[in-house]
């Protein structure tokens, strides 16, 4: 049997004890630990609820700050990725999504195609750029339809009226092209008894081409007539006012009496009233539209002068004894008329309804005195009543002396001179301008018998006219007017 050594059993059991009590210290040190550890875990927890309700408090403020902050300035944030939609370089609309313009185009075709019932093209070369853009700027589909409708140009199948070869307009449909020539041949013909019309033609040669089109090339049908008829878009109006007349209006407007009424074909120019609506631009027609129908009416004959002389009298002065007097007929013509004037007459059929009476005229056998001016001036009318005076009347100048006496009196030379002119003259009707030396003119107008023509040499006191009321007149009377070198003068200061 083994010996133990006691020495060593007892430092063996020493050793022992040491490490159980060492064994012990870190466990019970372990449990201190622990405890502190609790009492600090919670008083973290109460700190942790505290900073958590103040963040979460925080967050909710400062959401409702940015929110009020968008509200009160969304037009100054948040600028993002969007596309500018460009034509010609210019900006039309700002889009999110560039694959919108196609897609909005080709609605838009569809829409036109319907429309029109016509295959189209559309013309326009839309650019499509990156940009930034808040959502205020973005366009809805809508308004893009909208922009896009309003600046694309599209071309379509379309039909043209050519004249003599020269397209002057184009219309949508070869219907709407018919309605224009008929609309223009209608205008035309007007107050025709329609039984009456045998053909109705143009001068120049119309036809109808089919052609493409742009939409603004486009016009309606009305739109195109009235450009057809009047050769023109222009437009200029002007209203009826009180004391007017077709001679005060041309005559301030700068036109002749004809062109004012051929500007106004459907008007009525010795019956006009206030408010009525005149044209002033004087149509010159593409077309002239000529009519052919065949006619029955009433026409004048003339009559035959029988003279007879007296020594006491010059040989360039009359008395009409017994006043001549148109007879009557009753004729069948075929007549064609061009823009409503008449350019040719074929007589088929006559009828006498009345013989014409011969007209009776006393003259002289004097040779009259010479025919110079002698630089006075005698009253033209003697008798006569002055029914307007030189100046300022109804809104224009009155150019003379109107001197009004009954139809047929007898109208003098104011001055011994040339004849310059002698026959119609527009607003003036019958009238005479007679040249007298010096730089004086004179003028006799609106009479109804002239006694004298071009180059005659008259002298003072001849017996040139017969008062009558033709031109634009409102009664027989004579309209006198005195120039000098040109510029008319009061003929009042002149004549005695």
């Amino acid at each position: 049997m083994k010996k133990l050594n006691l020495q060593q059993f007892k430092e063996n059991k020493t050793i022992n004890k040491t490490v159980e009590i060492f064994k012990q210290l870190p466990l019970k040190k372990e449990r201190q630990v622990l405890a502190k550890f609790s009492k600090f875990n919670s008083l973290n927890k109460q700190v942790k609820g505290a900073i958590a309700l103040t963040c979460a408090t925080t967050l909710i403020l400062s959401t409702t700050y940015t929110l009020n902050y968008l509200d009160t300035h969304e037009n100054n944030v948040f600028s993002t990725d969007s596309f500018s939609i460009l034509a010609d370089g210019k900006e039309l609309v700002k889009i999110r999504d560039s694959e919108q313009l196609d897609t909005t185009l080709e609605k838009l075709e569809s829409d036109l195609e319907k429309k029109y019932q016509h295959e189209l093209e559309i013309e326009n070369t839309f650019e499509v750029k990156p940009s930034k853009a808040k959502d205020k700027e973005i366009a809805s589909p809508e308004e893009l339809y909208k922009v896009l409708e309003e600046n694309v140009n599209y071309s379509i199948l379309a039909y043209a009226i050519v004249v003599n070869g020269n397209p002057v307009g184009v219309v949508n449909s070869e219907y709407e092209a018919n309605t224009v020539l008929e609309e223009v041949k209608n205008y035309f013909t007007d107050g025709y008894d329609q039984s009456s019309i045998i053909e109705v033609n143009t001068e120049e040669t119309v036809e109808i081409e089919k052609v493409n089109a742009s939409n603004t090339e486009i016009k309606t049908a009305e739109e195109l007539a009235d450009y057809i008829i009047k050769g023109t878009d222009e437009e200029q109006k002007y209203i009826v006012e009180e004391g007017d007349t077709y001679w005060t209006i041309a005559e301030y407007f700068n036109m002749s009496l004809d062109e004012l009424i051929s500007a106004n074909p459907s008007s009525d120019s010795e019956h006009i009233q206030i408010g009525d609506e005149l044209n002033l631009v004087v149509p010159k027609p593409f077309v002239n539209v000529q009519v052919t129908r065949k006619i029955t009416q009433e026409e004048k004959t003339p009559y035959e002068t029988e003279y007879q002389y007296v020594s006491y009298m010059f040989n360039d002065e009359k008395i009409v004894e017994r006043e001549g007097k148109y007879g009557v007929s009753e004729i069948e013509a075929i007549v064609t008329e061009q823009n409503g004037i008449q350019i040719a007459k074929e007589v088929v059929s006559e009828k006498v309804v009345k013989e014409p009476t011969t007209e009776i005229v006393t003259t002289g056998t004097q040779d009259p005195p010479a025919r110079i001016g002698t630089g006075t001036f005698i009253n033209p009318l003697p008798g006569a009543t002055i029914s307007s005076r030189f100046g300022s009347r109804s809104g224009g100048f009155h150019r003379g002396l109107d001197l009004a006496k009954a139809t047929g009196s007898s109208i003098k030379a104011a001055d011994g001179g040339t004849v310059i002119s002698a026959g119609w003259d527009g607003s003036y009707g019958y009238s005479i301008l007679v040249n007298h030396g010096g730089g004086f003119t004179t003028r006799y107008a609106h009479c109804s018998n002239l006694y004298v023509s071009a180059g005659d040499k008259v002298y003072q006191g001849e017996i040139i006219a017969a008062v009558g009321s033709t031109g634009v007149s409102t009664g027989p009377h004579l309209h006198f007017e005195i120039m000098k070198y040109g510029s008319v003068v009061n003929p009042a200061s002149y004549i005695y």
